[in-house]
């Protein structure tokens, strides 16, 4: 498993015990710095550098280099602007000596990761939280304060984490560090959008691009020596990863499938894998190979990843590492091209957009007419998306968390629109767009990428994501929403690109079916097979060490299984409680 660790301290040299956790792999040692690069990473030195990449890089400049050796030559010549000629999935260090200054910077879409914790002038990093808090010093004191933003998506965004001097590095971020000076955080790279009603491109141009960009993208990820895979759902996004990929010769695909399962994608996984003539393989999950999962996942993850579709992607994984040395995912489709989490949105913004344009008199009655449906009338400053607090999960919302914590000031009311706000003013243009961004940046790498990561981490996979190809994805943002997402006959055609590029390809009922999260009878099993596990767990929560929740909030929850969203918080919860002990948080 690769990744890399470091100890930057302003004052004091390291001590044994600091040098200690940094032994393992490819190490440089001086006067208060210690770096530390593990295996599947690569180390690059000079009189004046040290350079260590986590990851794997794309298209590199000059063949037979490592991605170490790259940014080492490339630093030299342009310092940070390096950054921008590398493409892949990384998290790179650079370490100056003279100056003893260090610089981390993660790839522009999140797909690695970085933590780090400053103390009393030490400054310690890794590539995983598990990796930083093997490292003598850090606190695991937990974060009440960041408990409301979890509950209420999920996940907490970064710099923020749950553990309160633990911070992790944002995606398309840079940290730099040096003795004398408090580390700052800036971002090295941003998306540049489509400004607000721009017109919409030639469709055939314009889908023509995007298949060259992805084609391109898929190619630079599949190509070499190392045996290749693709995780295929069904969905568009995966089933277009794959199509090009089986362009470019055999490619072998892994689906999951959930015994039970209401809506079991797997027969459409093994439909688009006929069609493209894939070597196939499906993994069936059963509730026992669930429980037996559990705390293989919860020790995989940087995070609780709370979803427990988590559990079957871990199995997936394990699985497909028998066959591939590196996979390919589906991830950024949605984020690109416009997903479900869009659909309803754009019919609704066609609404607003022609109330918006009636006289005054009219526009205020239709205002008082729809009331609190139309939040985004009220404030012409307001982004569309901002007005609705769209952005990400919605678990626990403030009348859930009122009824579970303890401190009512933990509860904090507005903590959606305060955390999504400052990714709606990064970005200028749609309303679509801006909605697709606030996803890009918040919930594709806490959430999606999180889960794919860990779980690929883990089984020792290369985790390779073509949508998050800077070359695409900066074609697909010039594009407006307006391009991506259409109107149809019964609603919004959301991912049109998408859909038009794979109809010649596979069936009109693959393509056009509607889209559905990775499936799972959870309620049941809870009421079922999972009953004794269920009550284990409440127990456990119940026990609630750090003080967190009301007396029998999460019991009284257990009888309104039925009810939408009550078992997807218990699992929450459940998972929470587990990455808590598993941490040792305090």
């Amino acid at each position: 498993m690769g990744g890399i660790s470091g100890i930057l301290h302003a004052r004091n040299d390291l001590d044994e015990a600091d040098r200690r956790a940094l032994a393992s792999g490819l190490t440089f040692h001086s006067a208060g710095v210690g770096l530390s690069a593990r295996p599947r990473s690569t180390r690059a030195e000079d009189d004046d550098f040290v350079v260590m990449v986590s990851g794997h890089f794309n298209r590199t400049p000059t063949a037979g280099q490592s991605a170490a050796d790259v940014i080492l030559e490339g630093w030299r010549a342009q310092g940070v602007g390096v950054l921008s000629r590398v493409e892949g999935e990384w998290l790179v260090m650079v370490y100056e000596k003279a100056a003893r200054r260090l610089h981390l910077a993660r790839d522009p879409f999140g797909v690695r990761r970085c933590f780090w914790s400053l103390r009393e002038g030490r400054l310690a990093f890794s590539s995983s939280l598990r990796g930083l808090l093997a490292l003598p010093g850090i606190s695991r004191e937990f974060a009440r304060e960041n408990l409301a933003e979890f509950l209420c998506f999920r996940y907490v965004h970064a710099p923020r984490t749950l553990l309160r001097e633990v911070r992790a590095l944002p995606p398309g971020a840079l940290l730099v560090a040096e003795p004398g000076s408090p580390p700052r955080v800036e971002p090295w790279y941003r998306l540049k959008y489509a400004p607000p009603y721009s017109p919409r491109p030639a469709d055939e141009e314009s889908l023509a691009e995007v298949e060259r960009r992805l084609f391109r993208a898929v190619a630079a990820r599949a190509s070499g020596r190392e045996r290749v895979g693709v995780f295929l759902s069904g969905g568009l996004d995966s089933s277009a990863i794959t199509w090009l990929a089986s362009r470019l010769g055999p490619v072998s695909t892994f689906t999951v499938g959930v015994e039970g399962a209401e809506d079991d994608e797997a027969p459409y996984a093994g439909r688009v894998a006929t069609l493209l003539r894939t070597q196939h393989h499906v993994v069936r999950v059963s509730a026992d190979s669930m429980l037996g999962a559990f705390e293989g996942v919860v020790g995989a993850t940087d995070g609780p990843v709370t979803d427990p579709a988590a559990i079957p992607q871990y199995l997936l994984g394990v699985a497909a590492r028998q066959s591939v040395d590196v996979v390919l995912c589906g991830d950024g489709g949605d984020e690109l091209f416009g997903g479900r989490m869009v659909g309803a949105l754009a019919s609704q913004l066609r609404l607003s957009t022609w109330i918006r344009r009636l006289p005054g008199a009219g526009r205020r009655v239709a205002s008082l007419a729809f009331g609190d449906r139309r939040p985004e009338l009220g404030d012409d400053g307001t982004p569309f998306g901002l007005a609705r607090a769209v952005g990400g999960v919605v678990a626990f919302d403030a009348d859930a968390r009122a009824a579970l914590m303890r401190d009512p000031g933990w509860v904090r009311a507005g903590i959606r629109r305060s955390c999504l706000e400052p990714f709606y003013r990064e970005v200028v243009s749609d309303p679509i767009n801006e909605i697709l961004h606030v996803y890009l940046r918040g919930r594709m790498p806490e959430d999606a990428l999180a889960r794919t990561g860990a779980v690929a981490m883990h089984a020792d996979l290369g985790l390779r994501a073509p949508f998050l190809d800077v070359d695409l994805a900066s074609y697909c943002a010039l594009l407006p929403g307006s391009w991506k997402v259409r109107p149809g006959v019964s609603g919004s055609i959301t991912k049109w690109p998408l859909r038009e590029l794979l109809e010649p390809v596979l069936t009109r009922s693959l393509v056009h079916r509607p889209k559905r999260v990775l499936p799972g009878p959870w309620r049941r099993w809870f009421q079922g097979p999972l009953a004794g596990f269920l009550a284990e767990r409440i127990g456990r929560l119940e026990e609630d060490p750090l003080r967190l929740f009301l007396p029998g909030s999460i019991r009284a929850m257990v009888p309104r299984l039925a009810e939408p969203g009550v078992a997807e918080r218990l699992w929450t919860l459940i998972f929470l409680d587990a990455w808590i002990r598993e941490v040792g948080a305090e």
